[in-house]
């Protein structure tokens, strides 16, 4: 599977609502009437996001691989 650009993942992030909680990492939340719905970060490097690194973000947004995938492509 080809890498996605960490810049274009960050930016449809925020617009599908996330919330940038700056840390160690750039942390991205999802709230729904106030209950932490979904956390996931991405380093500061601001490099590609490989296939390890989407399996472990699908992971903490709880979706399956391809879904995460187009969700963060803003195709779903």
């Amino acid at each position: 599977m080809p890498s996605l650009k960490a810049k274009k993942v960050v930016a449809n992030l925020l617009k599908k609502g996330f919330i940038n909680d700056e840390s160690h990492h750039h942390y991205y939340e999802f709230w729904h009437n106030g209950k932490l719905i979904s956390r996931t970060y991405t380093s500061h490097g601001g490099e590609d996001i490989n296939d390890h690194l989407i399996s472990a973000m699908r992971k903490q947004c709880n979706m399956e691989k391809d879904f995460f995938v187009e969700f963060v492509k803003c195709t779903k």
